[in-house]
């Protein structure tokens, strides 16, 4: 009997794991911001292209092009926002039922058996990450909101003071970035949720999952081809 105990309680590598996934789920996007400007990551550089596109926007007479563009990007956060929703409603069904699922998942060759608490956490952390995804989506459907508005607050050229159009521009574009960061925190979402399912495996494939996570994003946004592009015309546009 205390063998069996022994082996459903949760062993210190699956402490070790969730506690590395919270750390790097929560400190990734302050890590990134910190390196931004270092490293010239994807994320920073595109910033100098957003205001680069609003003070051109704020030249044009004609903007619909730019309120079409940003629809388009309204679309694809309601998209994923609504996709979220789907999911975490399917993983609180999960809970429902969660002895015939647990069954259900031990009895596979790649899984490991565990205490019934600990199985509910390997249930509720993809939840979680989740909902927090459905709050990113939603407040970057938000802010684009706001962007759209403010592009059409923007004065026309030669009806106001050059620098008023361009105040107004470098603070849409502001608007734009932040909306651009939340909706990339909501995609991240999918990427930590998909290292979660690694932890029905154990804790070593779940450090294992986090680990190559953090990397695939680090060098995405750093040594991507797209990064090495955007970086590259983003310095002809300005010097940073």
């Amino acid at each position: 009997m205390t063998d069996l105990l022994a082996t459903l309680a949760p062993a210190p590598l699956d402490y070790a794991a969730f506690g590395l996934f919270l750390a790097v789920w929560f400190g990734y996007e302050p890590l990134l911001g910190m390196i931004g400007r270092r490293y010239r990551t994807i994320n920073f550089t595109m910033k100098v292209v957003r205001r680069h596109w609003m003070e051109n926007m704020a030249r044009r007479d004609m903007r619909m092009a730019d309120a079409a563009l940003m629809g388009h990007v309204m679309n694809s956060a309601a998209f994923f926002a609504s996709t979220t929703v789907l999911i975490a409603a399917a993983l609180v069904g999960a809970l429902a039922s969660i002895d015939s699922i647990q069954a259900t998942v031990e009895a596979l060759d790649f899984t490991s058996k565990t205490s019934r608490a600990l199985f509910e956490v390997k249930i509720l952390l993809p939840l979680g990450v989740f909902v927090s995804g459905f709050f990113r989506f939603s407040w970057a459907i938000r802010q684009f909101n706001y962007a759209i508005a403010l592009i059409g607050a923007t004065p026309p050229p030669n009806q106001a003071p050059a620098e008023d159009a361009e105040s107004m521009a470098h603070m849409t574009a502001e608007v734009l970035s932040q909306g651009a960061l939340s909706f990339n925190g909501g995609i991240r979402a999918y990427y930590f949720a998909l290292a979660t399912l690694f932890w029905f495996g154990g804790p070593l494939p779940f450090l294992a999952a986090t680990i190559g996570v953090v990397l695939v994003l680090l060098r995405r946004q750093i040594h991507s081809r797209s990064a090495a592009a955007i970086r590259n015309e983003a310095r002809k546009l300005t010097r940073y």
